[in-house]
């Protein structure tokens, strides 16, 4: 078993999982997303939206984001083994993090302490520090040091245009919504065509989520999406899995029966 088994704070031990992000243009694995789960002894097994607005807010944030990234290097370094083909891993990186003064210079001291490779790393943003501008210097100058970054959850219905602009993100994920919206009618499409082609513009590139069909992906790539996660249960897998999953064989075939 690749989990770490290290007490943070009350908090026994941390479960990394992970799923592919698909090429719209090749259906092969481009990229992979990780979630954190967290062992707690008194709560159980605690998914990414139960426990992260409570970390967020002090310092715990900060060991349980130095645990998750330890293990998603180990695991983009597994991945590289089994030769898959990839970019890059993406690891949540918390907001209180990025607000500090001394962010950058954190990240880059822990990840040179580990023999990190900045290129395989993907700091994965939530929609909510759109609303910090305390941390867009901290996001931009990540990015010039070498790391990638994502912004997640993005919705068209409640998006600040401006502040994306200024966060200057390398990807935007949109949120799961926007894809069951899909060909609803014309103005649908064309609201999803007009916001990936300011993502675009700004020299980011989209992700679409929740695809369940090579169908729905095509569409999605002629709208402007160029990359995809698949769903829970359609043929590309959208499921989060242990690294031990995550091997060469890695196709959509093989995925949906993970």
């Amino acid at each position: 078993m690749s989990d770490i088994n290290t007490t943070v704070d009350g908090v026994r031990a941390i479960e990394m999982r992970y799923r592919a992000i698909w090429s719209s243009a090749e259906k092969l694995p481009a990229f992979y997303q990780s979630s954190i789960r967290l062992n707690s002894p008194d709560m159980g097994v605690l998914l990414p939206e139960q426990f992260m607005p409570v970390i967020e807010a002090d310092d715990r944030c900060i060991s349980i984001f130095r645990l998750a990234l330890l293990q998603t290097v180990k695991a983009a370094e597994k991945f590289n083994d089994r030769g898959l083909d990839f970019d890059w891993v993406s690891v949540f990186i918390p907001q209180m993090l990025l607000g500090k003064s001394n962010c950058v210079k954190t990240v880059r001291d822990f990840t040179a302490k580990i023999e990190a490779i900045p290129q395989w790393i993907c700091f994965e943003l939530p929609e909510s520090v759109l609303a910090d501008s305390g941390s867009c210097e901290s996001i931009k100058q990540l990015r010039k040091a070498g790391y990638h970054i994502m912004l997640t959850g993005v919705d068209s219905e409640r998006f600040p245009l401006f502040r994306l602009a200024e966060l200057e993100p390398e990807y935007v994920m949109l949120n799961e919504s926007i894809t069951r919206r899909l060909g609803k009618d014309y103005d649908t499409d064309s609201c999803i065509s007009t916001l990936t082609s300011f993502i675009s513009g700004l020299g980011a590139e989209t992700i679409a989520a929740g695809v369940s069909s090579a169908e729905e992906a095509n569409e999605l790539s002629e709208l402007g999406c160029s990359y995809f996660t698949g769903s829970e249960n359609g043929m590309f897998s959208g499921k989060f899995v242990p690294d031990r999953f995550i091997r060469r064989k890695n196709q959509a075939s093989d995925n949906s029966s993970q």
